[in-house]
């Protein structure tokens, strides 16, 4: 029986994970920075924010790091430093806790972003395309990343998936998203033009599980849907969906100065697909925007 280490695993996407991991009869490990009881046998929880840790953490056979900061928060300096430091810590955190021991884990799988590659109107992404830091965001991942890949070292596998925009009603951008449509002022933002990658929940923790499980996978996964969609359409597609009118425009200077550095998430966008993802045999359940929002609404 597989022993699973996770971070983040009270979040959006490590509490579905969990719950679809529970159900494969594994234990599960959860770091967390408060206490917390577990209401199922198979899963503890551990508080790493407490002294000595590392000796509540049994040997563990697969690690999924997700750990770090939300981006959805206002970019100040010091919340700048939280959403690096948060990923950097909790990754190094990790390399600490099984370089001194002899039992190490066989898969260590890493969130990431695609973030890593640089906005581009036209360009179209696979996981062959390779870069440096040239923002912020960017600095943030190849930082991740870099220390994730400190696990090679001890034999195992590494898996880093790269997210896109995750749609879910249980958090992040898509409630944010669909709510000015719900008041009816939904539409354009900046130009429209900008790419959003995107990816249903759903799809995202079987694609994580379907790399643990497949021992083909290793390196950088874009974690996306195969479908990318300008946001002008994305909007007017949950307008649609929602019996709503898509009319409005926010121009982007005005964004920018509404969200400050934030803003790059909406503005500054890249065109990113899931090559290896499709090669590997994995198929999506919601490949198009229409089926995701769809389904959400």
């Amino acid at each position: 029986m597989k022993h699973y280490l996770i971070t983040g695993g009270t979040g959006m996407i490590g509490t579905q994970l969990v719950n679809a991991i529970v159900e494969s009869d594994a234990h599960i490990t959860i770091l967390t920075r408060h206490d917390q009881r577990a209401t199922h046998s198979n899963i503890r929880y551990v508080n790493w924010s407490k002294s000595n840790w590392e000796n509540n953490v049994p040997d563990i056979d697969i690690v999924i790091n997700l750990a770090g900061a939300t981006l959805n928060k206002r970019w100040t300096p010091s919340y700048k430093r939280t959403i690096m430091l948060s990923r950097i810590q909790s990754t190094q955190a990790l390399v600490n806790l099984f370089s001194n021991r002899s039992h190490k884990p066989e898969i260590f799988f890493n969130a990431s972003a695609v973030g890593y590659y640089r906005p581009d109107a036209y360009q179209t992404y696979t996981e062959l395309y390779q870069s440096l830091p040239f923002d912020f965001l960017s600095e943030v991942v190849y930082q991740w990343e870099r220390i994730a890949k400190q696990f090679e070292s001890f034999g195992t596998r590494v898996v880093i998936g790269r997210f896109g925009m995750v749609l879910s009603n249980q958090g992040g951008a898509f409630p944010l998203m669909k709510l000015p449509y719900d008041l009816n002022v939904g539409g354009k933002l900046g130009s429209g033009q900008q790419w959003y990658s995107w990816i249903h929940i759903n799809d995202l923790t079987r694609a994580i599980l379907y790399l643990i499980n497949n021992e083909r996978a290793s390196g950088p996964f874009n974690l996306t849907a195969p479908v990318v969609e300008r946001q002008n359409l994305f909007g007017y597609t949950i307008a649609r969906i929602s019996h709503k009118p898509h009319w409005t425009w926010v121009p982007s200077p005005l964004i920018r100065l509404m969200l400050g550095q934030m803003s790059t998430i909406a503005l500054d966008t890249q065109k990113v697909i899931p090559t290896k993802l499709e090669a590997l045999g994995f198929e999506f359940n919601y490949p198009n925007l229409k089926l995701a929002v769809e389904e959400l609404i």
